[in-house]
């Protein structure tokens, strides 16, 4: 018997949860191949359907708000999301300005419980009615966004009692959420309100830079290295935190992305260069969250926080709350964004029907479809027959892959198991080399990546050697969610899987990918150190693989020439 989370958003998906354990999660884009597609997930939920689960209940995050019209007309969602992605015609000034002028109105969806009425209403007639088609004919039970992206740090951190913040652009009138989880139970002590959103103005600073919403606010992080220190003390005229009155507040009444992102560039940026403008805006952003996190942790005495939303999707905020002496453990959920509201749901959902909670923390989020040697095989056999690949099988694919890497400084393409949940590759879809050669980092970006220079990429490290790479190491990160900061001396062994500014974004590895462990202590073995650069398996613009179809149509589409999948070694024939 199992909970069926259903988020039909930005970055849709599904996910299966029971008695406080998941048993499948995936996102729509990985079917679609749509980066954070949007709307209904039906093919993730008909896969999760394939898993044979009892579906006991259905759990849907985010009740009213820009939902309610966009279930009833989602060509909305769909035309936002081509603006956030830049492939849509950009709005006129005007548009702009009628848009600002109904945020304004409606952002903070007050009274709240006629927004509460009309979503679950019109929740209930759109996607209920979809889901009764597919055969689920549980009503569902609607959950807020911001109590899901609780959910989804809380009942995965094992800790018994935490301190639970959220933060991100907004969704049921909500920016931000403080909640404590007391053994199982959430309950919310304050919350911020969608118009004075931190993560909104990160989103729109990320727009003014020419980049991408909801998407490249990880370019804007990473652009701030680059910079020398700067301040801009008008960005607090947006969103800042007050601390006396507890609250995000905001004085400027400019609430439409667009619109504060024109705003923005025509009245700020203008007088910087793009790198101090980033620099600001994410120093902005640090001191802002760190306030929250410190005086949270003063009221309250609780020295365990778990956090989720958007906003913590950037990595040296999370190294900042990480290194605090206040912080007594930490934990980021693995699918921080939108992207995790629907296991966030049905965490939440499951814990109020069946009252589990798991008192371990999540080790590995390797919840997608996995593929059986006749089926890498069979499609394999397709492309050799077509002249395009020669592959052999090995015995040993680890011990081959680490002699390629180490010894022949290769790049493998490598597709094992079962795919992981998220935006980050954790060892079954990865693109892997050595991380001690720059080389390395320009020659991925150049045949598969093509990302801008400031951009870095992440690192394995084994987890016996993390605190001999990384200084300080006060606890591991399995999921690439928290930046470290590098050693000096050891800086040269993963430069290529580093940042300008001597941080490293790793995914610490223990004991939950044994493949994938085995390939690192051969690393180790042959180098003396156990890391490996590893990005994620996929095509600039297009979402991480799934299938073994995926995963050669990338191989032949890319100047990628190696990949390691399940058992076979395929080696792309010279044009």
């Amino acid at each position: 018997m199992a909970i069926l989370g259903v988020h039909n958003a930005h970055d849709a998906g599904a996910g299966l949860v029971s008695y406080g354990s998941v048993a499948s999660a995936v996102n729509e884009e990985r079917f679609t191949k749509r980066k954070n597609d949007v709307g209904f997930p039906e093919h993730s939920i008909k896969y999760l359907m394939e898993s044979g689960e009892e579906i006991s209940g259905v759990a849907i995050p985010w009740i009213g708000g820009s939902v309610i019209f966009t279930r009833i007309f989602p060509k909305i969602e769909e035309e936002r999301l081509r603006l956030w992605r830049k492939e849509g015609k950009k709005p006129t000034r005007f548009r702009m300005h009628i848009t600002n002028a109904l945020f304004k109105t409606i952002q903070d969806q007050r009274p709240r419980a006629v927004w509460k009425a009309a979503g679950i209403a019109v929740g209930n007639a759109t996607i209920g009615a979809r889901l009764r088609r597919m055969g689920i004919k549980q009503k569902p039970v609607f959950v807020e966004h911001h109590l899901a992206h609780a959910s989804s740090a809380y009942y995965a951190s094992g800790f018994k009692e935490a301190l639970v913040i959220t933060l991100d652009g907004g969704g049921d009138g909500v920016s931000g959420s403080i909640s404590i989880g007391d053994n199982g139970e959430l309950n919310r002590i304050n919350e911020f309100r969608a118009s004075c959103s931190i993560g909104a103005l990160f989103g729109a600073a990320t727009l003014a830079c020419d980049m991408r919403y909801s998407e490249d606010e990880g370019k804007l992080m990473s652009l701030a290295a680059y910079s020398y220190p700067s301040e801009i003390k008008e960005l607090g005229r947006f969103s800042r935190y007050d601390e006396k009155k507890r609250q995000l507040v905001s004085d400027s009444g400019i609430k439409y992305e667009f619109l504060l992102a024109e705003h923005l560039r025509d009245k700020i940026l203008w007088r910087y260069n793009r790198e101090a403008f980033a620099y600001a805006v994410q120093r902005h952003l640090e001191e802002q969250v760190l306030k929250i996190v410190k005086q949270y942790i003063k009221e309250t005495g609780i020295r365990r926080i778990a956090v989720a939303g958007g906003v913590f999707s950037n990595i040296i905020v999370n190294m900042l709350i990480n290194e605090l002496h206040e912080v007594k453990d930490f934990f980021v959920a693995p699918q921080m964004g939108d992207g995790g509201l629907a296991l966030g749901a049905a965490y939440y959902a499951d814990y109020v029907q069946n009252g589990k909670f798991n008192a371990r923390q999540v080790e590995g989020i390797y919840y997608g479809p996995e593929y059986s040697s006749s089926e890498i095989e069979n499609a394999l056999q397709r492309h050799k027959k077509e002249g395009a690949i020669v592959y052999q099988e090995e015995k040993d694919i680890s011990g081959r892959c680490a002699e390629m890497l180490a010894e022949e400084n290769k790049i493998v393409l490598w597709f094992q198991g079962r795919m992981e949940l998220g935006p980050r590759a954790l060892g079954n879809r990865s693109v892997l080399a050595m991380p001690n050669n720059q080389k390395n980092r320009d020659e991925i970006n150049i045949i598969i990546k093509k990302r801008p220079y400031y951009q870095p990429f992440a690192s394995t490290i084994l987890e016996e050697d993390a605190d001999k790479l990384l200084d300080p190491y006060p606890r591991k990160s399995r999921f690439m969610t928290i930046g470290y900061r590098v050693r000096p001396e050891r800086f040269g062994e993963i430069s290529a899987a580093s940042h300008i500014d001597m941080t490293t974004r790793p995914q610490i590895l223990g004991n939950e990918n044994q493949l994938y462990r085995r390939l690192l202590e051969r690393i180790r073995k042959k180098t003396g150190i156990g890391a490996l650069l590893n990005t994620s398996f996929n095509k600039h613009g297009f979402p991480i693989v799934r299938t073994p179809e995926d995963a050669i149509w990338t191989l032949m589409n890319t100047g990628a020439r190696y990949l390691a999948i399940g058992n076979f070694l395929v080696e792309k024939r010279k044009r």
